[in-house]
């Protein structure tokens, strides 16, 4: 891979991270600028000033464009490798089913509630048509096809499940409704799901696992065959009895499209629901995400030794200065770091550290 010249040692490092096996070394992966292209990655990242939202969102020419600019200025060390995120915002999936999408800055955007009324509420259905869903699909096959030998086209933010149902019906009602509604809200939650199987069923044939391999487009993990992230905020706002009665099946049908999964735990409020997620075998590992106001990351090692001891492996991101601590509590086996540096020189300071630790 021309912006990975080490790919194939990474890839068996990877591949042993998700059964919970070491290769010769715990896993890192670090990114940083390489030499002499500082400012071209952080211009890479950054929306001009006389682009408007929309094109900066839509403009899917541009954005392969930058995603390739960003790839050519980073040094990928480790475990890193140049992904391509076809990333359209975190509630897209909801926008194929009808939700009108609101931009809100450079960094995200959201969607309106759709249903407001379960009587009069139409049957969620994807729209093959739809804008968004056919946007989605065309960045996916132009960044596919232009990364050729130069990066991993991941798979897209999907938060279809839960997170779809509490964006098309507003987080406030979606609660009130796993009381008020129950059986609206189960109806909802199989259309979602079926929903869901067509988005996926469009981005495998674009993608070809079966020939690439399989990353998330956000959470770099990648495996020979399908693999990705499961996820679902909204289980955070609700007990672990309500999570396993509305919303478990659609996490474990989404993750049985695949052969390696890891479930993306974000925050202290998501985490009464651990127990019963690393009691699903479809689980095989676990990003723990502490969020703002929660660091530092070595603040957590009993639980990530918690998910270790189900027989998981760990993706946490951490500073550099908190790689030899968690070196020192974790496993190394099934254990993956995530963190940058300034330089490269830092970067492989880094890196020679963890070859120390076999």
């Amino acid at each position: 891979m021309q912006y990975k010249d080490d790919w194939e040692q990474a890839k068996q490092r990877m591949v042993a991270w998700w059964d919970q096996e070491i290769l010769d070394r715990p896993c890192l992966q670090v990114t940083t600028p390489r030499q002499g292209q500082e400012q071209a990655l952080v211009e890479a990242g950054r929306k001009p000033a006389a682009m408007s939202l929309e094109q900066w969102w839509t403009d899917v020419d541009y954005a392969v464009e930058r995603g390739q600019r960003r790839m050519q200025a980073t040094f990928f060390g480790g475990e890193a490798f140049p992904l391509f995120n076809p990333n359209l915002g975190p509630d897209l999936f909801s926008a194929y089913l009808g939700a009108a999408v609101r931009l809100q800055d450079a960094d995200t955007n959201w969607v309106e509630p759709l249903i407001h009324d379960w009587n009069s509420a139409r049957p969620l259905r994807l729209d093959e048509d739809n804008y968004w869903y056919q946007l989605q699909l065309r960045l996916m096959r132009m960044a596919r096809e232009a990364g050729q030998g130069l990066w991993i086209t991941g798979l897209p933010d999907t938060h279809a499940g839960g997170d779809a149902f509490s964006a098309l019906r507003g987080r406030k009602r979606a609660c009130l409704d796993l009381y008020d509604d129950p059986q609206a809200v189960r109806r909802a939650m199989g259309q979602i799901n079926a929903a869901m199987l067509q988005a996926y069923d469009a981005y495998f044939r674009i993608l070809e696992p079966e020939k690439h391999g399989c990353s998330s487009g956000w959470l770099p993990a990648w495996h020979a065959a399908k693999a990705n992230v499961l996820q679902c905020d909204f289980i955070a706002l609700i007990s672990p009895a309500m999570m396993t009665e509305f919303i478990l099946d659609g996490i474990l049908a989404e993750a049985h499209l695949f052969e390696r999964c890891v479930f993306h735990l974000d925050g202290p409020t998501s985490i009464p629901h651990l127990d019963t997620l690393l009691s699903l075998p479809e689980v095989h590992a676990v990003q723990w995400v502490y969020g703002a106001g929660n660091e530092p990351a070595t603040r957590w090692v009993p639980l990530m030794r918690r998910i270790q001891a189900a027989g998981r492996s760990v993706w946490i991101s951490a500073e550099p200065r908190e790689v030899p601590v968690l070196l020192e509590y974790l496993r190394p086996e099934g254990l993956m770091i995530n963190t940058w540096t300034q330089t490269e020189q830092e970067a492989r300071d880094l890196l020679a550290l963890v070859a120390r630790r076999r």
